[in-house]
């Protein structure tokens, strides 16, 4: 969505909307229509699945939004073919009043470009400041999860907001959180926390939540999160000290008491005494499965999520021709049949 910018967007790859363009567009609406420039609109929907949830999850969703590219493509193509003589038509008797530099609404346009200047200036985002920073990379998951020593979102990294561990007894396998871990029955203890208790490290845990912003939104939206979770830590960070404080003694009393049973209960899960012969091996058995069909093969027959990838291609399958059109038997068709209707009125 961009509102007054100097130029109408050009790029067909993406979803845009230009509102009193500078070269004297009132509107504009830009829809990908075809296969591939829909895959790429819709790449960022997987990329950022992968982020907060760890690969896995990106590439299914993914494999999901590359099977129901052709039919938005068939839906975007047509509704292109509605919308542009329509948008021609009032851009062409409306365009001269919305062109900068002598349109009516001209006055109206440089305003809100200095205010959003204004506004982006002060937010800053960059290293020079004035918000013209490079947009900032997540790198996730946001939540990291291990069970049974099974990484199911992927390794944890600095932008991990939290971490949990469940019946996880190696350190190397375990998900580790910048603002918060959660150990159950890991690390031999049967349950830890682990919290920030200075500002310091409270706004060091919350950074990845500005990182994760300024990926999305922009450098400008980054540094406006950033500023809030700096401000916000002083005030937080009293509060973890407090339930530290409260916790930790209960817990360390647990584990220092249960800490043979949980070694005698999660010791075995490690290497090959995850069979038959572990006290837990059904759990960590059961997890492993999820975590393996959740892995590379997502689109295989094998891969837990095949119901749904299939039924995602059995839905976009029939609806894709030979030229990228709908087929008369697709789902989709009842859309595309109403929206060829009109598009034929308006043609006669």
């Amino acid at each position: 969505m961009n509102l007054a910018p100097p130029t109408s967007t050009t790029d067909q790859t993406g979803f845009a909307v230009d509102v009193l363009t500078g070269d004297g567009k009132v509107v504009q609406v830009v829809l990908p229509n075809k296969t591939q420039q829909t895959q790429q609109a819709l790449a960022p929907v997987g990329s950022l699945a992968g982020a907060l949830l760890g690969d896995h999850a990106g590439q299914t969703v993914m494999q999901v939004t590359d099977g129901v590219a052709p039919a938005v493509a068939g839906v975007t193509s047509t509704a292109n073919s509605v919308l542009a003589p329509v948008l021609n038509t009032v851009n062409g008797a409306l365009g001269p009043v919305a062109a900068s530099g002598g349109g009516v609404l001209a006055p109206v346009t440089e305003a809100v470009t200095q205010v959003t200047s204004a506004i982006t200036g002060s937010l800053g985002g960059g290293a020079g400041g004035g918000g013209t920073g490079a947009t900032p990379t997540f790198n996730g998951p946001l939540v990291g999860a291990t069970i049974g020593n099974n990484q199911v979102t992927g390794a944890s990294t600095a932008d991990t907001v939290a971490g949990v561990n469940l019946l996880s007894p190696n350190p190397a396998a375990a998900s580790t959180g910048q603002l918060v871990t959660a150990d159950v029955l890991s690390g031999g203890k049967v349950a830890d926390v682990t919290l920030p208790t200075t500002a310091a490290g409270v706004q060091a845990g919350l950074a990845p939540v500005g990182t994760l912003a300024g990926s999305l939104l922009g450098p400008q939206a980054g540094s406006a999160v950033n500023q809030v979770t700096t401000a916000a830590a002083p005030v937080v960070a009293p509060v973890t000290a407090a339930v530290d404080a409260l916790v930790s003694p209960i817990l360390d009393s647990a584990n220092a008491a249960l800490a043979p049973t949980v070694g005698q209960v999660t010791g075995s899960v490690t290497g090959s005494a995850k069979g038959a012969g572990s006290v837990i091996g059904p759990v960590t058995s059961v997890a492993g499965s999820v975590v393996n069909g959740l892995g590379g093969q997502t689109g295989g027959a094998g891969s837990l999520l095949a119901p749904v990838t299939g039924a995602v291609g059995a839905v976009v399958g029939g609806g894709t021709g030979g030229s990228g059109g709908i087929n008369p038997g697709s789902p989709v068709a009842p859309v595309t049949g109403v929206l060829g209707g009109l598009l034929g009125g308006l043609r006669r």
